[in-house]
């Protein structure tokens, strides 16, 4: 009887493993096809199907993965003016893909997609002529093509613009239009974005102050690896910024941007571990943290460095 059990249960959980093993065989044959039609249509001048076998070659779908292939189709699609092409042969000179860097070809071709509106085309070269890469530096310009593409929703315009806003690029200081663009990042998960809006928050930077809706989006900001929003909840914990005082989530905060490497958080980490805030004192540990801040150039941590190993007892002779 339980042979007889076993052995159904074996057949029983055979069936999903065999049924994940075809899907995986079924969908390895569809790539396979989806590449050679690609191919197929791509050779006879198809810009879409040269797009998407450009695609291919780059990640190794259905084909052997070839920078050099995917940049020669990458390339007709672009002359085709195929928007998608020409935005994504703009990048791969921008950060040098299988061709030598060069921020003049990248605008190049960025200027030919964000004239046909391509969203994340208008928005790299907003930022070019707001930075003057490869294009003239033009803050009228960049802000320009920045307002273009965040009229369509697009997330880094919407945070770059309200960033523009908030520091006064190109004219004066407009903090609420500012707050509003975070705003509207932040909806769509943008970490930076739910950051300085929280800032903003807690500062009453362009609208009321709220400490406590503050600390909710740094957590979000946190959550998608801000370390500039993990640190500021330190504080936020340390000080009772819109949460109750919690010594010990504080110090977990302000460990987690130490271990990212900021300068500010390792110092402040060194201090809580040599006064024992949050934690068991340990000076030893404090000295760590200490001269990881000081290497990176910390004033104060040096300075905390200095006085401590001055204080450190003079090892015996042996």
């Amino acid at each position: 009887m339980i042979r007889q059990t076993f052995t159904g249960l074996v057949l029983l959980l055979g069936v999903p493993l065999l049924c994940a093993q075809e899907e995986a065989v079924e969908e390895a044959v569809d790539v396979a096809r989806t590449a050679d039609w690609c191919r197929e249509a791509a050779a006879a001048g198809d810009a879409a199907a040269q797009y998407e076998l450009a695609r291919c070659y780059f990640t190794g779908s259905g084909v052997a993965v070839s920078q050099k292939k995917a940049l020669e189709w990458l390339r007709k699609s672009a002359e085709q003016g195929y928007a998608e092409a020409q935005c994504n042969l703009a990048e791969c000179y921008a950060d040098g893909v299988g061709v030598d860097k060069n921020a003049y070809e990248a605008a190049v071709w960025w200027v030919k997609a964000a004239k046909q509106n391509h969203p994340e085309a208008q928005y790299r070269l907003g930022v070019a002529h707001l930075r003057g890469e490869g294009v003239v530096q033009s803050d009228m310009l960049g802000l320009a093509w920045l307002r273009r593409t965040a009229a369509q929703n697009h997330t880094e315009a919407l945070y770059h613009l309200g960033f523009c806003h908030l520091k006064g690029t190109g004219g004066e200081p407009n903090p609420a239009e500012a707050v509003s663009l975070f705003r509207r990042a932040s909806e769509q998960g943008h970490a930076q974005a739910c950051y300085w809006y929280a800032v903003c928050l807690q500062e009453g930077t362009g609208v009321q102050k709220n400490p406590t809706q503050a600390v909710e989006y740094l957590l979000r900001s946190a959550d998608g690896l801000c370390d500039a929003a993990a640190f500021r909840l330190a504080l936020c914990y340390e000080r009772g910024w819109g949460v109750a005082p919690d010594a010990a989530a504080a110090f977990d905060w302000c460990w987690r941007a130490a271990e990212a490497g900021m300068p500010e958080a390792r110092f402040r980490l060194g201090a809580w571990l040599e006064e024992g805030f949050g934690c068991k004192a340990n000076t030893e540990k404090a000295l760590k943290w200490y001269k990881k801040a000081a290497d990176a150039g910390h004033r104060e941590a040096q300075n905390r460095l200095n006085i401590l190993n001055e204080k450190k007892p003079a090892k015996a002779e042996e």
